[in-house]
Formats: structure tokens, C-alpha cells, sequence
């Protein structure tokens, strides 16, 4: 009896797949990918039991389209944990999940323990010599005391991921051999990092040629020094601590290369949590690269929809799916977040993670309730996996610090002398203030020609804006403005900055995130220490004035009521009592303030740590499905509202209005939506603000309440603009 794996139109069944020839394919590819990390016979035993169960007569009927539902991923499961023993279990959680996920451990209905002793499948033929012999499965790393459970789920998941993509690519060759086509032609012009790192270093090369001579320029030498030289150090864990404006972006991705090179690793994962700057630094990559060369995985990157581009959007669809690519600039949600999931569609990437530099821009804006666990996948990846990891900040979070149970130990820092260059890149000087009403705070603003307010709230951020009494060269940045309005607002206001004219920004926090503008003065409303180093990072930048920038920190009139914004404040508040001689923007004070911080924060909320170390007998009960929905940076992600004020959103809209698949549309339309919470949806429903298209997907379709200075304003919903009443 031949069994097959997939199958064609044909009758015949002569161009059908047959299952030895899926199960060696998957074996062959899944033990490549586990070999990364010394685990190749556990690639082999996953890729010959994953589909084991297809050897029925029932699921050939299925392939010859009779409606049946044939279970075949738990017979391979069972198989697992019959040859492999003990560590069979693991292996079992891959192979019974290849399709809809890692399931949770347990004697529950549903659970993997539950699944193995009751399922049955009828009617099964082992039909792979290898199948039939126990095999002596071993772990490639010794675990270690104090996180054992957590470094045997760690792995599970590597192995789904070299299991999941094996079978995705070699089903995609059957099944899609076009799409397949493509992938293998893309993946062969892809350059070396050795290539990378000449085209970087002749990029730096002309960069330092035709700039001008300054201070700020002669320190920008020195840091990209140290990091060459560094990056000769053995892989582990390094920072790299460098005030903003220090040229931290090209000088990481010059460690990330010549570390990469010198011992032999296979990509640079340079992972932000800001979309506001994302783009930018991808940008600033693909320049130096190529665009084949770098992978943007993020949500707000949008199809060019031109024939020079046709290539690379191409590319970039196929590649996002594991992160096959010399460079993957992501997120630090995507890139956490696929560490903790138990779908294939995030897993598939993490065996690529594996042997590559992971530089984290803006380190410590990882949230401190996921803390605990993502400093354990750190170590996971250092330790196990063979990466290196580059902490890359001007406010270094303490990560070390011995009061963290799963501190980074042995932390490298790249800069030679740290406190000597905060000392010399010190362009700023920071003013306390004291509390200032809005009214005086916009009084303030409105006396200067050229300055940046940035407050903590939304409302606030509205507020003073509309009370500057000259519209003329001020300017409002917030996320109720769609991410095409915000970008064509900030590129008017560096043209001005540039042009010398009168430039008064009122924001929220989102341009602290690398946006390159350079004010003299700075206002910031009492926040943690980090948040106002990034604040002072847009004054003086290029250290172009004759004396020091001015940052001035205020108490607002309103102080946010968010506890995590007053636990900023407040600690921020005690390291400077506690600290009054300190520079309040050094060294010694944000490791204070990160200290004070963690030592009241609870860093693992949802105790992701505590439930996978807890399986440590030989049931190995795993909650992987809990854990993925648990583990989630943005807790209320709250619901995208499509903004449809211009002509590409509107041709969008009838596409989406009509199109089966809207998930590429979708993506295209994320550059015109503003994200509300539920309470502000309920109220634009209720106003009869906004449409749904598809029952799905809300329009707003009262344009009177976007205002075209300071974006959506919810409260204005109910008023409609006479004109838009005609039809």
C-alpha cells in the first residue's frame, strides 16, 4: 500500500506526494535547521514522526476528497514519546501542535498528556524503519538549576520551529512550486555579512570624509573605535552605553557585523520598540545593504505598489514568515512575543534566531511585567543558542543588577570610558521647574521661537496646542493623528528647523524615540528618568550652539493618572533626593533609577517564569497555549479606526469593501488608522461617526471629527459638517 502526504487534481494519483518522500524532505531540512544548535537527530526523529499518521486508509480517502477528518499529527506524538523516553515528551509537544499550535500540557481534555492516552487513530501502518528503534534523545546543553523548566520549554520550541518550517517549505515545494521558485531565486542573491560589513565600512568611511569637524563628530569617531575593537571579544551579552545623538544606530550595526564575521555567525537581528522609528533605521540600512538585504518586519511597513519595488515587496512577504535574511529589523513586540507563542506562523522564525547578534536599540523600554521572563530568553539564546546580545541605549537599565533573579550576568560594556564620554557629549543642562499650569505652559511655548513641549498625555498634548495663541509654526504630534499625517507633519517641521523659522511642537512621547530633530530648548513634563534623557536627546543634538541646550522639566497642571507613568515620576523623583550632586541624566543616576524601579515593580506579572519552571518530574507539563496568550506587551491593543482623508485610503476602502481577502489590504491601511480604546469606539458608534465595512472594520465617515492639527478628537463625533450632509 503506498501512503502520500499531498495530493494534486489528478486521479491517478501519479504526481501525488508520497509520505516517505514529505517525511525525509522535513527530516532533511529540520535537522539542517537544528544543527545550529547541536541538535540534528532531534530535526531527524521530528521530521520523520510529524505526519505518521497520514499512513492510513482514511486519509487517502480524505486526499481523494472525501469529507472526513482524519487526526494524524498525535499518532506521530505518540511515536515520540515511545522511542525517545523521557525527552520524547518534548518532541511529542511539537509534533502534535505543527499545525494549530503548541498545546498546553495536562490529563485535561484538549491537553497534550489527555490527547496521547485517548485519541485514536484506526488503521496506522509504520512505515519508516527508524520508527520502529528507540532512539537516545539528548539535550545539547546542560540545564541550568535555577530555570531548568524554562530551558526545556525554551528548546521545545526551537525544535516546533525547525519542525514547523521544514514542513511549510516542503509542502510550499508540492504544493506552490512558483512561490517556492521565488523564494530559492531571492535567497541566492542575498549577500554574506562579510560583504555587509565592506559596504558599511565604505559607507563610514565617506560619512567621516565629508563631515564637518566638531566635538560631537570626533566622539562619534571614538564610540565606532570601541565597538570595532570589541567586537573581537567573545559572544555573550554587551552594551552599549552612549548619550543620544552619539551615533549609536551605525556604530551598533558595526559591532553586530564585525562580531558576526569574526565568529562566524549568521544574521544581525536589530530589534526597536518604537514604530515611530523603525522605518528610519530600516532606511538607513537598506541604503548601506541594499534593499534585498534587509528584512522590514514590522506592521507599518506598506507595499510601494511600483514595478522597481514589485521585487523587494515580493521578497519581504516570503521572507517574514522565518526570517530568512542577512538583516531583520523587527520589533521588540514581534521579536519577544514569538519567543513566548505557540503558533507556527511566529515560531517558524525562531530557529533563524539562532547563532545570529541581536542588537535591542533603547534597551530599557522592554516592559518591566515581562521583564523577568525576557531576560530569560536572553540568557536562553546567549547561553544555549550561540548569540550575542547588544544592550544599546543612552539610559542603560540595569539589567545586571544583582537584585534581578535572572540578571544578565557578565554584561560587556563596548565604550572604553563611558562617564568620559557622557562628560564630553554633554550638550544640555536640566532645569527643574516646579508646576506649571497649561495656560503658562503655553504662555511659555508661545514666547520662543523655536522649542519642543513634550507631555505624557494625549489630552494634554491637545490642550496646550490649542492654547498657543499663533497657529502659525506650531505644530501638534500625537497617535490620534493617522501615521501619514504624523510623517508629513514632522517632515514640515525639520524642513523649518533646518530653514531657521519659527518651529513651536507640542507632542506626546512619540518623538522621544530616535526622531531626529534638534531644538534649543526642550519642555518635559515630569516623567521617569528615561523618558527625559530621551527628551533631552531632540535639544542640542548636534551640539551646534555656543553654549548648553535647555531641558526643562515641569510638574504639569494634571499629572496622568496611569500608575505606571506616577511610578516613573516617583522614583525618578527619589533618585534625584537621594542623588542631588549627580549629573540627573548620568550614569549613576539612571542605574539608580532602574534600580528603585525594579525593586518596587513586579517583573514577572503573569507569572511566566514561575508556571514553566514549575514541570519538572517526568509528566513535563508544559502550559505553552496559556503562556502565548498571555505573554503580551500591548495588553489592550484597542481597535484601529480607518482615517479616510486621502486618495489612497479611499481607494483602499473600496478595495476592502470588496475583496475576499483582506489581510493585504489591511496591512496597507494601517498608515491611515487611528487606534482608539473601547470606550471612545462606543461613543463614534453611538454618534453614528463611523461605518463598518464588512461588519468588521470601522470607517470613519464624520470627517469633522478629525481635525486636520491635532487628529482624531472623539469628543467632537457628534457634530457633523453641514456640507458632508448633501448628497
Amino acid at each position: 500500500m503506498k501512503y502520500y502526504a499531498h495530493s494534486t487534481d489528478n486521479p491517478d494519483k501519479s504526481d501525488w506526494q508520497g509520505l516517505k518522500e514529505h517525511l525525509q524532505n522535513v527530516a532533511d531540512l529540520a535537522s539542517g535547521f537544528a544543527e545550529v544548535f547541536s541538535a540534528r537527530e532531534w530535526g531527524v526523529m521530528a521530521g520523520l514522526l510529524h505526519d505518521a499518521g497520514k499512513a492510513t486508509h482514511a486519509f487517502i480517502r480524505r486526499l481523494e476528497g472525501q469529507p472526513i477528518r482524519v487526526n494524524h499529527s498525535i499518532f506521530g506524538a505518540r511515536l515520540s514519546r515511545e522511542l525517545g523516553g523521557k525527552l520524547g515528551l518534548l518532541m511529542s509537544y511539537a509534533i502534535a501542535g505543527h499545525h494549530g499550535g503548541l498545546p498546553d500540557g495536562g490529563i485535561q481534555e484538549g491537553q497534550l498528556h489527555y490527547r496521547l492516552k485517548h485519541e485514536r487513530i484506526p488503521d496506522v501502518a509504520k512505515i519508516m524503519p527508524a520508527m520502529e528503534t528507540p532512539i537516545d534523545l539528548r539535550l545539547p546543553f546542560t540545564k541550568r538549576p535555577e530555570h531548568p523548566g524554562f530551558a526545556l520549554s525554551f528548546f521545545t520550541r526551537m525544535i516546533f520551529s525547525c519542525l514547523t518550517d521544514a514542513d511549510f517549505l516542503d509542502t510550499e515545494a508540492f504544493c506552490d512550486p512558483n512561490r517556492n521558485v521565488a523564494r530559492t531565486r531571492i535567497c541566492t542573491r542575498k549577500s554574506d555579512l562579510a560583504s555587509l560589513r565592506d559596504a558599511l565600512n565604505d559607507r563610514l568611511t565617506n560619512l567621516e570624509k565629508h563631515a564637518v569637524p566638531s566635538r560631537v563628530n570626533t566622539l562619534r569617531r571614538s564610540v565606532l573605535n570601541d565597538c570595532r575593537v570589541a567586537a573581537r571579544k567573545e559572544s555573550g551579552f554587551f552594551s552599549l552605553s552612549v548619550p543620544t545623538g552619539g551615533g549609536k544606530t551605525l556604530s551598533s550595526m558595526a559591532f553586530a557585523l564585525d562580531h558576526a564575521v569574526t565568529h562566524g555567525l549568521r544574521r544581525i537581528i536589530y530589534a526597536i520598540p518604537f514604530t515611530s522609528i523603525i522605518e528610519q533605521n530600516a532606511h538607513v540600512f537598506s541604503s548601506v545593504f541594499g534593499r534585498e538585504n534587509v528584512l522590514e518586519h514590522h506592521c507599518n511597513y506598506k507595499n510601494k505598489d511600483v514595478p522597481e519595488e514589485e521585487g523587494y515587496d515580493r521578497w519581504r512577504g516570503l521572507a517574514v514568515e522565518n526570517w530568512d535574511a542577512p538583516v531583520v529589523v523587527t520589533t521588540n513586540v514581534q521579536f519577544f512575543e514569538s519567543l513566548f507563542s505557540n503558533k507556527p506562523s511566529r515560531c517558524r522564525k525562531l530557529h533563524n534566531i539562532a547563532r545570529s547578534v541581536i542588537v535591542l536599540d533603547e534597551a530599557q523600554a522592554i516592559p518591566t511585567e515581562y521583564l523577568e521572563p525576557c531576560l530569560c530568553a536572553l540568557r536562553e539564546l546567549v547561553e544555549h543558542y550561540g548569540c550575542s546580545v547588544v544592550l544599546c541605549t543612552a539610559t542603560q537599565p540595569a539589567l545586571d543588577d544583582e537584585s534581578l533573579r535572572s540578571r544578565l550576568q557578565q554584561v560587556q560594556e563596548i565604550v572604553t570610558d563611558p562617564k568620559r564620554l557622557y562628560a564630553e557629549l554633554k550638550r544640555i543642562k536640566v532645569i527643574f521647574e516646579g508646576s506649571l499650569t497649561d495656560e503658562l505652559l503655553s504662555e511659555r511655548i508661545a514666547s520662543l521661537r523655536q522649542v519642543l513641549c513634550i507631555v505624557s498625555t494625549k489630552p494634554q498634548a491637545r490642550k496646550v496646542f490649542e492654547r498657543l495663541p499663533e497657529r502659525d509654526g506650531a505644530f501638534h504630534l500625537s497617535t490620534n493623528m493617522y501615521p501619514v499625517h504624523r510623517r508629513r507633519v514632522l517632515d514640515t517641521i525639520c524642513q523649518r528647523l533646518k530653514e531657521g523659522l519659527a518651529c513651536r511642537v507640542i507632542s506626546t512621547s512619540l518623538i522621544e524615540a530616535g526622531v531626529d530633530v534638534d531644538f534649543p530648548v526642550v519642555y518635559r513634563a515630569m516623567a521617569g528618568l528615561d523618558s527625559i534623557a530621551q527628551a533631552a536627546g531632540r535639544c542640542n543634538r548636534e551640539g551646534r550652539q555656543r553654549g548648553l541646550g535647555r531641558v526643562v522639566v515641569f510638574e504639569p497642571e494634571n499629572p496622568p493618572k496611569m500608575p505606571w507613568l506616577q511610578r516613573c515620576a516617583s522614583r525618578a523623583g527619589e533618585t534625584l533626593r537621594t542623588l542631588p550632586g549627580e549629573d540627573p541624566l548620568g550614569l549613576g543616576a539612571m542605574r539608580r533609577y532602574f534600580e528603585l524601579l525594579y525593586d518596587v515593580q513586579d517583573l514577572d506579572k503573569k507569572q511566566i517564569v514561575k508556571r514553566l519552571n514549575a514541570p519538572v518530574d517526568r509528566n513535563l507539563c508544559f502550559p505553552f497555549k496559556e503562556i502565548a496568550q498571555d505573554f503580551r506587551f500591548i495588553e489592550d491593543e484597542g481597535t484601529a479606526v480607518i482615517i479616510p482623508g486621502e486618495p489612497e485610503a479611499e481607494s483602499l476602502l473600496q478595495q476592502l469593501q470588496f475583496t475576499e481577502n483582506p489581510r493585504p489590504v489591511l496591512r496597507r491601511l494601517q498608515q491611515y488608522v487611528v487606534t482608539v480604546r473601547s470606550r471612545e469606539l462606543a461613543k463614534l458608534y453611538s454618534d453614528g461617526a463611523i461605518e463598518m465595512i464588512q461588519d468588521s472594520y470601522p470607517v470613519l465617515r464624520n470627517m469633522a471629527a478629525y481635525n486636520e492639527h491635532v487628529g482624531l478628537c472623539v469628543d467632537e463625533s457628534e457634530v457633523w459638517d453641514e456640507s458632508s450632509l448633501i448628497l
